[in-house]
């Protein structure tokens, strides 16, 4: 299945949108092997798909720190699938984009990063939520398009509900007015209490980071993968870790091959089908997954938990020069 990338668009102006976008899948195909810092080349090296569970030590955070219970995350975007059978956790939410009751996901993306975060975790699951006792909270901020009036009302309905952590992933930004990122700053600013993840759309040369990414209680997340292995292109190499897209950020998650919550039904059963979700989307949901079991151990503000999941940050040489090449290992986070 190819995901749908959904346009991004301000009332009456044009779309600020970059070359890919932050919730596009790629599509796998054959390539050369990477340079140093390079990303991703395409080549065909199947991946499990809960292979992202082992490079971030899902298991060892939730020996440490059991489901997540307690903490809560807000998940800006295109809502969730009410009723799903994988997402146990979900509670009211609210639309700014539509009837505010109706938080229906028609689109996928918002679903399936709440199956990352916080889905359902056994054997006859589609997800392996990482933290899947959180309550997760839909902001429904895309009706197809996104505008900037609601994605800004989106995050006020979001921060009216104090989570823990709130999740933004959308594919690009629109332009003002009103200014969105002046917006956001504002929020993120005055609610040091609430950890903001996000899912990267800039590069960091040719697209600065927005000042607002980089506040201290804000986590701006980039997508790694495993690399091939240049003798046989279809293996992976589990001690080479690459940039799954040109996007960079503060921290670095796997964002290859994701399974997680679909919305369409399987044609076998009343169930729904299994998603492989691509992009710093998905690596932006275990970011906040991980978030909210470190919530869930030792109640922290905003900036503590983005400090607490730096610091135990491990640095790889293949994602580029330190500072910035740290990838997360949920378990070393765990107070």
């Amino acid at each position: 299945m190819t995901q749908y990338c959904v346009r991004v668009v301000a009332l009456g102006a044009a779309v600020l949108m970059l070359a890919s976008c932050a919730r596009c899948a790629r599509p796998e195909r054959y390539g050369a092997a990477t340079q140093p810092y390079g990303n991703w080349s395409y080549v065909y090296t199947p991946l499990d798909p809960f292979w992202w569970r082992e490079p971030v030590n899902v298991a060892g955070a939730r020996a440490s720190a059991g489901t997540g219970t307690g903490a809560s995350i807000a998940i800006v975007g295109t809502g969730v699938l009410a009723g799903h059978e994988d997402l146990l956790t979900v509670v009211s939410g609210e639309s700014t984009c539509g009837p505010p009751s109706d938080t229906q996901d028609q689109n996928g993306h918002g679903t399936q990063m709440a199956g990352i975060a916080a889905g359902r975790d056994d054997p006859v699951a589609t997800t392996r939520g990482v933290a899947p006792g959180a309550a997760i909270i839909p902001i429904k901020v895309d009706c197809v398009v996104v505008s900037a009036p609601a994605l800004l009302k989106g995050v006020d309905a979001a921060i009216a509900r104090t989570p823990d952590i709130i999740l933004i992933a959308i594919g690009g930004y629109p332009s003002p007015p009103p200014d969105v990122f002046g917006g956001l700053l504002e929020r993120v600013t005055n609610h040091r209490e609430i950890l903001f993840v996000v899912a990267s759309a800039w590069d960091g040369t040719y697209y600065a980071f927005p000042e607002w990414t980089m506040k201290d209680n804000a986590l701006l997340v980039a997508a790694m993968t495993w690399d091939a292995d240049p003798g046989d292109r279809a293996r992976i190499r589990k001690d080479t870790e690459i940039p799954y897209t040109a996007r960079r950020g503060s921290i670095w998650a796997p964002g290859r091959g994701v399974g997680t919550a679909g919305i369409e039904t399987d044609p076998g059963s009343a169930k729904h089908t299994q998603f492989s979700m691509h992009g710093t989307s998905p690596a932006a949901a275990i970011v906040a997954g991980c978030a909210a079991l470190v919530k869930s151990k030792k109640k922290m503000d905003g900036k503590a938990l983005k400090d607490a999941l730096l610091a135990s940050a491990e640095p790889q040489p293949g994602l580029g020069p330190a500072p910035n090449n740290k990838r997360l290992n949920c378990a070393k986070a765990i107070p």
